[in-house]
């Protein structure tokens, strides 16, 4: 996805970056290079927070004649990026996954107690268990 970034470099500091597409989005560089790259790294991280909150992302990209001339934005410049962002949506996708028949039966078991169906107990499992293994990781 094509996307402006709103960028502003005062005396004596980095870069700051504003996705107006995304509101809340930030980011921030000591180089103009690093800015850009931190920022795709901040839409990405900002979109999957939305996804993980169960909402779908609307990305509402204005023209750069809008942007160039609200105030909010004053004293701008202006870059275009290219972010690939089509992996991240709520869109279910199918596939297969093969387990032992114990382990199935254990599976439909649980999800037939809580109310719950496959494949949200494993999309849970699944973060839970990221999760918690990037916070030991982060920890060491």
């Amino acid at each position: 996805m094509f996307l402006y970034i709103a960028i502003h470099k005062d005396e004596n500091t980095g870069y700051g970056v504003t996705v107006p597409a995304l509101s809340g989005c930030f980011s921030y560089g000591d180089t103009l290079d690093k800015a850009i790259e931190e920022t795709k790294q901040a839409i990405l991280f900002h979109i999957e927070g939305m996804l993980e909150d169960g909402e779908e992302p609307e990305i509402h990209q204005p023209t750069l004649e809008t942007l160039m001339t609200n105030p909010d934005y004053a004293g701008a410049q202006w870059i275009g990026i290219e972010v690939n962002i089509n992996h991240l949506t709520l869109k279910p996708e199918r596939f297969n996954v093969s387990w032992p028949k114990y382990l199935l039966d254990k599976v439909d078991s649980y999800v037939t107690l809580t109310h719950d169906s496959r494949s949200n107990f494993l999309a849970k499992a699944a973060l839970d268990r990221m999760n918690s293994t990037s916070t030991k990781a982060s920890a060491n």
